[in-house]
């Protein structure tokens, strides 16, 4: 690989030095008052005949075309624009008013810039007709270059007007027509106009506009334009203007064609009139001709929620004796789909089969929303191979649905062959396409992918960024734990962005960016610069304030007060999602009571619950029983109820299969405190319930946990390791994928509160020796090891002799200077509180005074397995004869932990006065000085 690299280097330097040689050298061709006149770079270069001197070059002699061209170019860029036109007439003309076949796009361009500059618009128009009339055909590119071209000057030097109705005139010349209502198809001659009309406000004068045309040209051409506008500002979501266009067109009675239909129904979408989508549907059926308009259609109806108007009226074309027909079965069964109710959509759905109906894409998409909603992953990709079955092309919003599967999983590597799929078979791209695409990156944490795919939609689908993908990507590097970089784009599209509907998910996550990097302050001054702006808010908001209050504040009754204040709002709606961030924040502080509070609140307002909300109210209801002291059963029946009523959809929830989280949990509190075989039952009905056809939740990692620690308890070792293979290989397979470019964060916990377990493991299967290994292993794997598995993992190394070393490095290395410094802390509270005297605190004292989480190590050794480890440790001390010179060694190598050690008479190793007295001076200095210095008696 390194070889191709060096070899294409070579041939990219050899070539850059061979170019820089042929500048280096005069130009055989050119005589040596040309060549001083094109080197010269002041403002006179074309003072003193310079001007003749170039002209009669030309003409006295047959000068090669890249000779012309760069005298024509230079000639330009000293704006000798009426000399230029002179002299483009005598050499890039022939008698017949032909240009020369070799004419490059660089000549074209400076000539008729300069009849632009010299306001010669009549013969530019006369010569651009000619040009479009010579080289339409042979040399497409050329035309388009100097169309733009003209239509950008003639803009700086005219007006919009102006320009704009010279574009329609050219193009119109040159395609026969204006109607270019397809990006992909028409980019060449769009790519210009579309970055024009971003930068550009045209809502002053875009009647004028229209209407020249209209008088310039003809009644067609400006519906035509007119179309051509609407797509290109709804394909820039710019939806204010192109309903002005819109009705521009229905006041004039111009013709609606499909692209106009599907460019309002994409416009009144946006701003929530529902329906005027169904409206103006049914008033122009001549215009059906585009699939995406009943995405669109269909996103009205299922918004307007109008299910049991829909349902009655299907109903009722049975018994008028006119039959649905598949339109009918299309409307009827997406309302549907969004309810949720699959078993209902598949009956219809198998009525129609049987009445030899051919199903369309309303009834598919309808399908594979309803699986979507249902939680159905595997139905979902069978549903969408049914668009191959049938000869449908999949939509935008098809796609879209996809990608929320592939999301929902974690899949970037599915989500990008989607976009690859759709990029393929010219299906149109939104921005929320990216949207969802960015965040899919957030579950994997894979912020490189993220910002590729940011960059592509920008310059590859030309994509303007709004806050959607802007605050996706954001999102992506808060869960990276890289808020500095989401801060860094808020500056960049947020500050002076006008946009202030769009702005608020880039303010929102500003907010977390500040909030997890605990500047309270400045979350609070965005805040303040939201309420200032008055830019609208939205629900996810009001997350972020009942975040910052209740887990940075800890103002919990402020908290829950705007919890109030959204359920009161008269347009925004609480969900799950909110409840669910102040029970995690009970749950952190053990306020039981709190969530169910929060849970009964949820009932009150009729707010279907979420598996997260049902985790929280399990694992409050367990805990309760636990620190009671009360039986486990009735916790239990808790929940096999709320598993049964969820599978049976008489429980209001948000989702059709509970996360096996749910049960994951209490099922791993049954296995250590109640009864392993009550925590089986409990996965088998699990099982039972929400899977189908010999399916299960088995090879889920939440699950495979809870597996382990089952086998753990009633400690069959043999099924703990198959399944802790099986675990390490999934983990493997995920850090495998094409996509782990960057390593998933939230994988690298995995073994928390498991790898306790597997030491157990090895000890009880007489493979201590494996340990410290395995812990080398876990590390170099990335992933985290907890507080509570180092202390295991020494625990277990100090009890065998062939382990002891490397717990004791392990221990002086990682865990002993969190133990001593937990009890420093505490002896100098200690002393703070029983001392009556006013003088200065401890530093130590004021550092965690003015930051309480500060000082908290994240590893430490417990105090009663330090007892142990010393016990340990005196136990292999005696082994030894030559006790002292052991110790001497230990010292040496392992002192932070030696000195705690130390501090005390070693009375259970024999002789231990002996060695006291032999090195009186070294523990006098270790114990007065807590200072460790040379251990001179090694031996006798």
């Amino acid at each position: 690989m390194n070889r191709i690299h060096v070899t294409r280097s070579i041939r990219y330097f050899h070539h850059i030095s061979c170019r820089l040689r042929s500048i280096s050298k005069a130009e055989p061709g050119l005589s040596d008052k040309v060549q001083s006149i094109l080197k010269s770079e002041g403002p006179d270069a074309l003072k003193n005949d310079g001007i003749n001197i170039l002209s009669d070059y030309i003409s006295n002699r047959s000068a090669t075309s890249a000779e012309r061209g760069r005298i024509i170019k230079f000639m330009y860029s000293r704006k000798a624009h009426e000399d230029l036109i002179k002299l483009s007439n005598s050499c890039l003309l022939d008698s017949g008013e032909k240009f020369q076949s070799n004419v490059s796009a660089d000549e074209m361009r400076s000539y008729m810039n300069s009849l632009v500059f010299t306001r010669q618009h009549e013969l530019l128009n006369r010569k651009m007709l000619n040009l479009i009339n010579q080289f339409s055909l042979t040399r497409k590119d050329l035309v388009v270059k100097v169309i733009n071209s003209v239509f950008t000057q003639l803009y700086r030097t005219t007006s919009m007007e102006q320009s704009l109705t010279v574009w329609v005139k050219l193009c119109k010349y040159m395609h026969g027509h204006v109607d270019f209502t397809s990006y992909e198809h028409y980019k060449y001659i769009l790519k210009t106009l579309l970055f024009f009309l971003r930068e550009k406000d045209i809502s002053a004068c875009y009647k004028e506009v229209l209407d020249l045309v209209e008088l310039r040209e003809n009644p067609l051409s400006s519906s035509q334009f007119a179309s051509t506008l609407m797509y290109l500002l709804t394909y820039s979501r710019n939806f204010l203007l192109a309903e002005k266009v819109w009705d521009y067109k229905i006041e004039k009675g111009f013709p609606v064609v499909a692209s106009d239909l599907t460019s309002i129904c994409k416009t009144y979408c946006h701003f929530r009139r529902y329906s005027l989508v169904t409206e103006v549907y049914s008033r122009y059926p001549e215009a059906h001709d585009d699939q995406s308009q009943f995405d669109y259609l269909l996103v009205a109806y299922a918004k307007q929620q109008n299910w049991e108007s829909l349902q009655n009226q299907f109903n009722s074309l049975f018994g008028i004796g006119e039959l649905p027909n598949i339109n009918h079965y299309g409307i009827v069964m997406y309302a549907i789909a969004q309810l949720g109710e699959r078993d209902i959509v598949e009956r219809l759905y198998s009525q129609l089969l049987r009445r030899k109906m051919v199903p369309n894409l309303p009834v598919l998409q309808s399908l594979l929303y309803a699986y979507y909603k249902s939680g159905d992953i595997a139905g979902c990709f069978r549903q969408f191979e049914l668009f191959n079955k049938y000869g449908i092309q999949p939509t935008s919003s098809t796609c879209q649905i996809m990608l929320k599967v592939y999301r929902n999983i974690g899949d970037i590597d599915g989500a990008l062959r989607t976009l690859k799929r759709m990029t393929d078979s010219n299906i149109e791209i939104w921005e929320t396409h990216f949207a969802i695409l960015i965040n899919t990156c957030a579950k994997i944490t894979n912020y490189a992918i993220a910002e590729e795919l940011f960059q592509v939609m920008k310059d590859y689908y030309n994509i303007k960024p709004t806050g959607s993908s802007i605050g996706a990507l954001m999102y992506v590097y808060i869960e990276s734990n890289l808020p500095q970089q989401a801060l860094k784009l808020f500056h960049k599209y947020c500050k002076g962005n006008s946009n202030v509907d769009e702005n608020i998910k880039i303010y929102n996550k500003a907010i977390e960016a500040h909030m997890l990097m605990g500047q309270d302050t400045l979350s609070e001054r965005l805040f303040q610069e939201i309420l200032d702006r008055n830019i609208p808010t939205n629900s996810e908001f009001y997350k972020v304030m009942i975040a910052h209050l209740s887990r940075r504040k800890k103002d919990y009754d402020t908290a829950e007060g705007v919890l109030d204040q959204l359920l009161n709002h008269p347009t925004l709606v609480a969900t799950a999602s909110h409840f669910e961030i102040l029970m995690d924040v009970y749950d952190r502080c053990s306020y039981r009571e709190g969530v169910f509070k929060l849970y009964q609140r949820m009932l009150d307002h009729n707010i279907p619950v979420n598996s997260r909300v049902l985790y929280y109210l399990i694992k409050s209801t367990f805990k309760v029983k636990l620190q009671t002291k009360e039986n486990l059963d009735e916790a239990i029946d808790v929940v096999d109820d709320i598993m049964k009523r969820a599978a049976k959809r008489t429980l209001d929830i948000t989702f059709d299969k509970l996360h096996p989280s749910v049960m994951a949990w209490p099922m791993r509190a049954i296995s250590k405190f109640y009864s392993p075989m009550k925590a089986i039952d409990l996965m088998n009905k699990y099982n039972d319930l929400f899977y189908e056809n010999g399916e299960s939740a088995n090879g889920r990692l939440v699950v495979m946990r809870s597996m382990m620690v089952l086998s753990a308890e009633i400690q069959q070792w043999d099924d703990f390791q198959k399944i802790f293979e099986r675990y390490l290989s999934k983990i493997d397979y995920y850090d495998s994928l094409p996509s782990s470019t960057v390593r998933n964060k939230k994988l690298s916990s995995s073994l928390r509160g498991i790898l306790g377990y597997k030491i157990k493991q090895l000890a009880a299967t007489n493979s201590v020796t494996k340990i410290p290994d395995l812990l080398k292993q876990m590390e170099s794997k990335g992933l985290i090891i907890d507080n509570d598995s180092w202390n295991e993992a020494v625990l277990t190394m100090f009890s065998d002799s062939r382990t002891i070393e490397e717990g004791l490095r392990i221990t002086n290395e990682k865990l002993i200077h969190g133990y001593n410094l937990i009890h420093k802390m505490r002896l100098l509270k200690k002393h703070a509180t029983a001392s009556t005297s006013i003088g200065k605190a401890p530093w130590l004292l004021d550092r965690k005074k003015e930051n309480p989480k500060s000082f908290n190590p994240s590893l430490f050794l417990k105090s009663e397995v330090y007892e142990k480890v010393k016990t340990s440790l005196d136990s292999y001390l005696s082994t030894f004869v030559k006790v002292e010179e052991e110790i001497g060694r230990l010292v040496n190598l392992y002192g932070y932990f030696m000195k705690s050690y130390l501090m005390e008479p070693r009375s259970h190793v024999p002789h231990w006065d002996e060695i006291e007295y032999k090195n009186a001076s070294f523990f006098r200095e270790l114990r007065t000085k807590k200072r460790i210095t040379a251990w001179n008696c090694l031996s006798d």
